[in-house]
């Protein structure tokens, strides 16, 4: 197979699972629907103490997954990469599921958010993606065992900031991190509104 054939192969690959993202996503609310109530449902008769625990432990779970599918799904719809006006806080509000299972020991990442949109940016949404979940991946594989990545999204006037927080006690970024870092203020620096700055956290 030709180095073209097996682009336009991968191409169609990519379509069909985007084609299928949404059904996917219509069924697994249906059947999350069915957990949720007859959770609830039993929550009203479940007798206090560890029966309540293990109803809110399940509810937890759930809901877990489905922020986590619901985000993987998200991502398999993101069309072609273009730029394209976006709010830097819807991104990563889709992305933090991922992020939170790409670092998932407690503390491992500690994402700040505004609670107001952002300025919108112009923005390679499938770019930005890819390079924050290359980033969160690197990291988790460079950090020490109970270190904690930062992640804070700040606006100032008609600036939008992502700080990024290297852990004191981690480690040099190594050449895969560098190089993720690299490729996320790339995309940050297509529009001059967001910067991406970095930072060792204080120790």
């Amino acid at each position: 197979m030709t180095e073209d054939a097996a682009t336009a192969r991968q191409a169609r690959r990519l379509a069909t699972l985007a084609a299928m993202a949404r059904p996917v996503q219509h069924e697994l609310n249906n059947l999350l629907t069915v957990v949720f109530a007859n959770v609830e449902l039993l929550k009203r008769t479940a007798a206090e103490g560890a029966p309540q625990r293990q109803l809110d432990r399940i509810q937890q779970a759930t809901k877990r997954l489905e922020n986590a599918t619901r985000s993987i799904l998200t991502l398999s719809r993101r069309p072609v990469p273009e730029a394209v006006v976006a709010a830097p806080l819807d991104a990563l509000r889709v992305l933090a599921p991922l992020l939170h299972l790409l670092l998932p020991a407690p503390g491992a990442l500690v994402l700040e958010l505004p609670e107001d949109d952002p300025w919108p940016v112009r923005l390679d949404r499938a770019a930005f993606d890819e390079a924050l979940l290359t980033l969160a991946r690197e990291a988790a594989a460079s950090m020490p065992r109970g270190a904690g990545l930062g992640l804070v999204l700040a606006q100032g006037g008609e600036e939008v900031t992502l700080l990024l927080g290297w852990p004191a006690e981690a480690p040099p970024m190594g050449a895969d991190l560098a190089a993720a870092l690299a490729e996320l203020g790339a995309v940050a620096q297509a529009d001059g509104r967001l910067l991406l700055r970095w930072a060792r956290a204080s120790a």
